[in-house]
């Protein structure tokens, strides 16, 4: 018996690569890579204040929208190069619109290892900013370096973001990689954060999610949400639709980083739908659909909440 279902299973696998030669292979069709890459060294913002340079990495050329993007934020002594001691480093984040100005979620800066200038941390642009004068994003930075207390607030903007598209494949060539969806808990607006990664594999990929609820004081505050439950059902949409071996993912939270943590297990380079589905603890769903059958028993239909990655 063993032996018969280890056979099985070799089938089934050998059947998931073979069919990456598949001529319906959107990745055989043009450039499919999204404008980011795994490491976070672009420059996108700079601003001196005092005697002071504030730089600002991501892994995207400009920013865009809804999107959980990945910065190291670098301060420097423009007098003394060899000053690198900066402590008490912290980060806000606003939009300013005309009416109305509210946060968004984000991780806060801790220091880059072995460095003492350079600090890591997370933005979720939840919506696009397009005007410098009257509908941007703000982001404050504070740091002390000696006696010297540092303030400064760069502004940016973040365009929308551009999209697989569930109904067009086709579309997966040029979009930009979904790292933030929302989704509603009774009238409240809550989002999950795709935290970044530095590099995926073929193989089993450590994978993290936040779960983020807008607060009831006009969205400057954006809680972690802790009693819900996240299961990820990873597809490849112009392979068939094809799953991994394991099938659904469930993700299981840890009350210490307040994040819900996993194995993210992929079978080969391309294009990765994560059609995310979300449940309270009853194990009734709240948001997101499971991939279903198309008329002709087919799983290809995918739901209408995803996460999605390229590599």
């Amino acid at each position: 018996m063993k032996k018969l279902i280890y056979f099985a299973l070799t089938i089934i696998t050998l059947g998931l690569t073979t069919s990456c030669t598949s001529d319906d292979n959107a990745m055989d069709k043009g450039p499919t890579t999204n404008p980011d890459t795994s490491e976070v060294t672009t420059k996108v913002l700079e601003q001196k204040t005092g005697n002071y340079t504030v730089t600002i990495y991501s892994n995207v050329k400009e920013f865009y929208a809804p999107s959980t993007t990945p910065i190291i934020v670098e301060f420097k002594d423009d007098n003394d190069p060899s000053n690198k001691d900066f402590k008490e480093v912290a980060m806000n984040i606003m939009m300013h619109m005309p009416n109305h100005s509210h946060s968004a979620p984000m991780v806060q800066l801790t220091p880059v290892a072995n460095s003492t200038n350079k600090f890591y941390g997370e933005i979720m642009f939840i919506m696009a900013g397009t005007n410098l004068d009257n509908n941007y994003w703000e982001i404050e930075l504070k740091a002390k370096n000696k006696d010297t207390q540092i303030n400064t607030k760069l502004k940016t903007l973040a365009r929308g973001g551009k999209f697989y598209d569930r109904e067009n494949i086709v579309s997966i060539q040029g979009s930009d990689r979904r790292t933030l969806e929302t989704f509603n808990v009774n009238g409240v607006k809550h989002f999950a954060a795709l935290h970044h990664t530095d590099k995926f594999i073929v193989g089993k990929n450590d994978i993290t999610v936040s779960l983020y609820k807008k607060g009831d004081d006009m969205g400057m505050t954006f809680p972690e949400v802790d009693n819900l439950i996240v299961t990820i059902d990873p597809r490849m949409p112009d392979m068939g639709n094809h799953g991994v071996l394991e099938g659904i993912i469930t993700l299981e939270y840890n009350a210490n980083t307040k994040q819900h943590e996993g194995k993210l297990p992929l079978s080969m380079t391309g294009y990765w739908f994560l059609n995310l589905v979300i449940k309270d603890q009853a194990g009734e769903i709240i948001a997101g659909q499971p991939v279903k059958e198309d008329a002709n028993g087919n799983q290809t239909i995918n739901g209408d909440k995803f996460l999605d990655l390229l590599f």
